[in-house]
């Protein structure tokens, strides 16, 4: 109920004497608020209607007027109904004056009508309007509920939520980031929020932008949140993966480099949507098994709306523990480890590796390269390359066969100790302590067994470039097994 029905009601002969400031009457009114007392203040709320005789106010005295009408607009108060007869006759100037000055809204009620009757008229009207709100949040709850059941994503639903109050409507995680969206605030600055109702690890609100200042939102919005929230939970914790099939494919394919042929992770390129001559950037979000599904879920969704921002393709795809996120045409000079590093502040404990590929040949070993790096939680940049990089792209069959006639005296039964040791020397760059202790051996017997690996080989150890290609030719094998 407005200031404004007030006066528009033939039956309270209320007459206006003072409109207010722009907008006043437009005031919604919460409750009638009747007293006598000269500082009544203490006793309202936000958006009270004011009803006095001013029997405590039988004064002349301008600035007591004034005093009494600037604290009723501190509060403030809807308007204030001033009844004749009681102890005035006419309504004083000092208190008109006072109105004026301050923009509060008053209304002259004739002496043949009682307070009693206009309490019980805003009364009903407010319980009316009550129960409208209330039907009107239930039916939307009842529709958001039946678009959900007929399987519409969480999008279809906000955009009808946001169809109905007529604003932007926004899902929120606990820091305040937005993850989905729908409507338009239409250039209004009135925002607020409604808490989803979630579990523990991961808290999610309700924002609405724009929305006008005489619309009530929780009785509208309270039911469809908890559909929303149900909708939401389904869609975090569920089991099913949320990435595109194309972008699947894509991904998988760069993971299984080996049995792809360029020409094929070319097509699979363009189907995910991308360039396969433009720069590709990748962010791997790791967690552990203690790391809630919904939690891991929700932040890797964070990122993947803000990645949205800064790049004009994102695609993404999950695994049981790890989140795959390709990146192309970046708007704007920030780098991708920069713009990671905001959506991960509130999750120390997962693990996330950033990497580039300048180009679609590449972009598998850098795949797999910082693949290799996601067993500790931190946020970081893989390394350009590494020794398992470069040998994996290796792809010359007579390379690896020169490799296993180069090892093959190491890989009978008697040598297969042998093999492991000259593994352990190489890895530990000779130092004595740390092999002996891998391989539960005394010294003396290290230093045997690496001088029947040089008879074997008929090779010497303590050549730089021997121990080099030992180590190279190690890792070709072990990653053509």
């Amino acid at each position: 109920m407005r200031v404004s029905d007030l006066v528009d009601d033939p039956e309270l002969k209320i007459s206006l004497r003072v409109p207010g400031s722009l907008g006043r009457l437009a005031r919604p009114i919460t409750w009638c608020a009747p007293t006598e007392h000269m500082d009544p203040t203490p006793f309202l709320s936000v958006n009270a209607l004011v009803l006095t005789n001013g029997m405590g106010l039988n004064v002349k005295d301008y600035r007591i007027w004034e005093a009494y009408v600037e604290r009723l607009t501190e509060v403030p108060v809807s308007g204030l109904v001033f009844g004749l007869g009681a102890a005035h006759r006419d309504l004083p100037a000092g208190l008109l004056e006072a109105c004026e000055a301050h923009g509060l809204p008053l209304l002259e009620l004739p002496p043949e009508v009682p307070f009693v009757l206009v309490m019980r008229h805003v009364e009903q009207v407010i319980a009316k309007e009550r129960y409208e709100e209330l039907r009107s949040g239930w039916e939307l709850a009842d529709e958001c509920t039946r678009l959900a059941a007929d399987g519409r994503s969480l999008a279809t639903v906000l955009e009808r939520v946001a169809s109905f109050v007529q604003a932007r409507v926004t899902v929120v995680d606990d820091v305040g980031f937005e993850l989905i969206g729908a409507g338009d605030a239409g250039g209004g600055t009135a925002r607020t929020t409604l808490r989803i109702p979630s579990g523990e690890s991961q808290r999610f609100r309700l924002m609405i932008e724009g929305i006008k200042s005489t619309v009530v939102l929780q009785p509208i919005l309270g039911p469809v949140a908890a559909v929303i929230a149900m909708q939401l939970s389904y869609t975090l914790g569920s089991r099913s993966p949320l990435h595109s099939r194309e972008a699947a494919r894509f991904v998988e394919a760069l993971y299984e480099d080996r049995g792809t042929t360029p020409n094929q992770l070319k097509r699979l390129s363009v189907d995910a949507g991308f360039d396969p001559d433009e720069v590709c950037g990748s962010v791997l979000i790791g967690a552990s098994k203690d790391i809630p599904r919904l939690k891991l879920r929700a932040i890797a969704w964070r990122a993947r709306v803000g990645l949205e921002a800064n790049f004009g393709i994102v695609r993404f795809m999950e695994e049981k523990g790890l989140t795959t996120l390709l990146v192309q045409h970046k708007r704007g000079t920030a780098g991708l480890l920069d713009m990671v590093r905001d959506f991960f502040d509130d999750a120390p404990e997962l693990a996330v590796v950033v990497t580039e590929a300048s180009a679609l040949s590449e972009l598998p070993l850098a795949l797999s390269l910082a693949r290799r790096h996601i067993d500790r939680p931190g946020i970081r940049t893989a390394p350009l390359a590494d020794l398992t990089g470069i040998v994996q792209g290796l792809p010359s069959t007579g390379l690896v066969a020169m490799c296993r006639r180069l090892l093959a005296p190491l890989s009978t039964d008697s040598g297969t100790a042998l093999r492991e040791t000259l593994d352990s020397y190489l890895r530990h760059s000779g130092n004595s302590k740390e092999i002996c202790d891998e391989l539960f051996i005394h010294r003396n017997t290290l230093t045997y067994r690496l001088r029947k690996i040089e008879d074997a080989l008929g090779l010497d150890l303590s050549d730089g470039e021997v121990r080099a290609t030992c180590l190279l030719a190690l890792s070709i094998v072990s990653a053509h097994a």
